[in-house]
């Protein structure tokens, strides 16, 4: 009910009082029934009779009458009154109180819950602007939350992805200035030092970013097998690997994350083994197995379960640059694209298995 429909509510209760005072308590309209009569007696017999109006006992009829009127419109004022405030905190008070605890939620950042609409109220439309603001703002942090956090997932794969071709760069330039005349080494040896520069950089870079790894987002998508074979052929920078015909089939996969766990695995294995390395495919009901193997030491049998950690290095990583990152994200992404990947040693050898679903 609005606020005009409880006024007239009021005023009618107010009338209806009155007409009933004036109703259960008339004004005498005849003094005789309150007047006092006297005979008038001569000679032992009444001769007539006079009437004398009581004057006390009209007053005294008149005060009750009163009395009982002002009375039965004082309740009623104060019923109307009461149904005033009732009427005034429903519809006044108590929703300026939820209002004002909402918009203390909103400033303390709990944006997720609704604030309840009430159009019977005299806040009915600044409740529905109200709750429109909040829905704007949270939209507002969410869309903040998701920029922020892609500039993470930005800076944290740039940054390690970077390092491996940076560290290919190094290695070739090493190679080339041991049989480069001597007059070219010195620019050899200035493109060292530019790769090592950029991999410090990468690296201060990376190390301001790596509690947000796990947050690294995947979208997986259709992908035929001989693409995956063109991602490993470009992964395989020391072209040492002797890749393999793959089953036709369609696979689920993310590429970019796919070639990123490419290339980890083929850096670590020319950084540790240094071998040539055998690249096998097996077909099963659930999808498609690559095993890519070297031929080195391998590494301890009670570090196998601990590879996939964040920042772990085994005993074979002395003296070598690296985080302990490479297969810890290299396995997130693998099952964030709903596969796998296994460690193991091959004796003689190390073997990385990596699983990829089928599409569909």
């Amino acid at each position: 009910m609005k606020i005009k429909t409880y006024a007239a509510l009021l005023a009618l209760i107010l009338a209806l009082g009155i007409c009933a005072v004036l109703f259960l308590f008339p004004v005498p309209e005849d003094t005789v029934d309150v007047a006092r009569i006297n005979d008038m007696i001569q000679s032992g017999q009444v001769i007539d009779k006079s009437a004398f109006a009581d004057t006390q006992q009209i007053w005294r009829g008149y005060r009750v009458q009163l009395q009982a009127g002002v009375i039965a419109i004082l309740f009623l004022t104060i019923s109307a009154a009461a149904l005033f405030l009732v009427v005034l905190y429903r519809k006044i008070l108590r929703p300026f109180e939820t209002m004002r605890g909402f918009a203390q939620s909103i400033a303390s950042g709990e944006l997720d819950v609704p604030l309840t609409m009430d159009s019977g109220n005299a806040f009915g439309a600044f409740t529905e602007s109200f709750d429109l603001m909040r829905d704007e703002l949270r939209r507002a942090k969410e869309s903040e939350r998701a920029a922020e956090q892609s500039k993470r997932e930005l800076v944290a794969s740039l940054s390690h992805d970077i390092q491996t071709p940076v560290a290919s760069i190094k290695a070739v330039a090493e190679l080339m200035e041991m049989t480069a005349p001597i007059s070219e080494r010195q620019k050899l040896q200035t493109i060292q030092q530019k790769a090592a520069q950029i991999e410090t950089l990468v690296s201060e870079l990376l190390h301001t970013t790596l509690e947000e790894l796990d947050s690294l987002h995947v979208e997986p998508v259709s992908l035929q097998s001989s693409e995956l074979v063109e991602i490993m052929r470009k992964s395989d920078y020391g072209h040492r690997a002797g890749l393999c015909d793959l089953p036709g089939c369609m696979l689920r996969a993310d590429p970019a994350r796919l070639s990123q766990v490419m290339d980890n695995i083929f850096a670590n294995s020319y950084k540790y083994a240094d071998t040539d390395i055998d690249v096998s495919a097996e077909a099963d009901d659930d999808g498609l197995t690559i095993t890519m193997r070297d031929h080195g030491p391998g590494v301890a049998p009670d570090e196998l379960p601990r590879l996939c950690t964040k920042y772990f290095r085994g005993k074979g990583a002395e003296g070598k640059n690296g985080y302990g990152l490479g297969l810890f994200i290299s396995h997130a992404f693998m099952e964030r694209m709903g596969g796998g990947l296994i460690c193991e040693n091959a004796a003689p050898g190390f073997a990385v298995k990596i699983h990829l679903p089928y599409d569909g």
